[in-house]
């Protein structure tokens, strides 16, 4: 590759498993150029997706030509290439083709030596891409602090980067016709938008998944803010969790109830996709209460079996994270992110789940022994017991860079990217979208010394802006005021 190539090969976020640019001129994106797209689908089901596609990223009308084929490239993967006569596009499914327009509009220039563009350029290259992972997951919160089109801009992010899943925590967001005091009233968004999002994830190629907590983090509020979305507006609620309010009474037959109706209203909102997140992390002081004190593992067992059961019934898998099924005075987790103890006797619990629970395995450090990478063994411990395995990193560069490749090494069943809050500011949003797309989709990229990511990262982000139609200064970037950037600062 020429070293200026990368120049052209790197714009494109997550990097292609294989890219190369060739000699010959620009193809021009305007009215009337013509893309051929190879592909299993019809016609009839790709040419008002295609067209609105080229609409919104370049404002122009191609002459598009389909041809049967594309049943070698997986899925989601496809082959791209461009020349100055044509661009040719080959995939097996949608959002195949539709990761190829992404890669497109990416690597696309706006026309060069005039005031004002009137058309885009695509380099000549030859691409052949697919992701090493079939789950590629970012988990996103929704806080009363988090605006709806925040949110939205981070759906469309994630689906940007061609990660396939994104699961939404509303941290006390969503009102829920079961339950319309089960949110912050003054903040409460609607059903009506949640649908909206759902449904524009979907027509992005990215599936919106539930988060709802079962277990700990009964609050739907951070730890330390001290605050507790139910109880804080309606006390008499408190016989639901056990005496600190941080985690649901379990063994209380109207909490079971109450969490069953906010869980499956929540999934049919969320068009009953195939995986819904029970949480579970954190339930610091479980089986605290009088109720719950005596043999409480098999509480917890009956419990989370009965979540499983209901979430079969609907066709969806439970995902859990991992962190209360291990006990944290095991030598074998030391220096692993392990919340379980053996005073609550929950260290043997993972035995009795079904082998088709999701473990989201979050570790957040960078554990180097003699200069070697962790070894990350409570993941490959899940993994020997017969669970699928979603690695769980956060903001150590170096650990989303570890798991990714070990996720692809050990055939683990894809990532889960966490963000919390720290999604502001496009240093962090260069981790948790730039290099964890990376490390989902191509985990042995090497990023380029002298090339500056984030500023890729900002001109995609004001792609997303003009998609979302944003008119307002604190819509626009990765932070809403540049100067003291407020609520979320370090």
């Amino acid at each position: 590759m020429n070293s200026k190539d990368k120049f052209v090969t790197s714009r494109v976020i997550p990097a292609p498993s294989r890219i190369e640019c060739t000699s010959g001129g620009m193809f021009k994106l305007a009215d009337g150029c013509p893309i051929t797209v190879i592909s299993p689908l019809a016609e009839t089901t790709l040419s008002a997706i295609l067209q609105d596609t080229c609409n919104a990223y370049w404002k122009v009308k191609p002459s598009f030509s389909f041809q049967s084929g594309g049943d070698g490239v997986v899925e989601d993967g496809y082959w791209l290439k461009v020349t100055a006569e044509n661009c040719e596009i080959v995939a097996s499914d949608l959002n195949g083709i539709r990761n190829a327009f992404k890669t497109m509009r990416q690597l696309a220039e706006s026309e060069r030596g005039v005031l004002k563009s009137t058309c885009w350029l695509l380099p000549h290259v030859a691409v052949e891409d697919e992701p090493a992972l079939a789950f590629r997951g970012i988990h996103l919160c929704w806080f009363p602090e988090t605006t709806i089109w925040e949110i939205e801009k981070n759906i469309r992010m994630a689906a940007y980067y061609k990660f396939n899943y994104a699961v939404i925590e509303s941290w006390g967001m969503i009102r829920l016709d079961s339950h319309p005091e089960y949110c912050w009233d003054e903040f409460a968004v609607d059903k009506a938008e949640v649908s909206r999002l759902v449904k524009l994830a979907a027509s992005l190629g990215l599936t919106l998944i539930p988060q709802l907590n079962l277990f700990g983090h009964a609050t739907s509020s951070r730890c330390g803010a001290g605050k507790h979305m139910l109880l804080n507006q309606h006390p008499e609620y408190a016989p639901l969790f056990e005496p600190d309010g941080w985690t649901w009474c379990i063994a209380n037959p109207c909490a079971r109830k109450y969490l069953s109706e906010l869980a499956t209203e929540l999934h049919d909102l969320f068009d009953r996709p195939a995986y819904f997140h029970i949480g579970c992390d954190e339930a610091y002081n479980a089986g605290s209460c009088s109720l719950c004190r005596e043999n409480y593992p098999e509480k917890l067992k009956s419990h989370l079996l009965y979540f499983h059961s209901l979430f079969a019934e609907r066709g969806a898998r439970v995902m859990m994270w991992h962190d209360m099924l291990l006990n944290r005075d095991d030598p074998r987790w030391n220096g692993y992110i392990v919340c379980g103890h053996s005073e609550n006797g929950l260290g043997e619990l993972y035995k009795e789940l079904p082998k088709d629970v999701v473990i989201c395995d979050w570790q957040y450090g960078y554990q180097e022994k003699d200069g070697k990478e962790p070894d990350w063994p409570t993941s490959h411990f899940f993994q020997q017991e017969g669970f699928d395995v979603l690695v769980c990193p956060w903001l150590e560069r170096r650990g989303v860079n570890s798991l990714g490749r070990l996720a692809k090494q050990a055939k683990f069943f894809g990532m889960l990217e966490t963000t919390w809050h720290w999604y502001r500011a496009s240093h962090r949003m260069e981790t948790l979208f730039v290099f964890s797309a990376n490390a989902a989709w191509h985990p042995d990229w090497v990023p380029e010394n002298d090339v500056v990511y984030r500023e890729y990262l900002n001109r995609h982000l004001r792609e997303i802006d003009l998609d979302m139609g944003s008119k307002k200064y604190i819509q626009f970037g990765s932070v809403q005021y540049q100067i003291n950037p407020t609520p979320y600062q370090d």
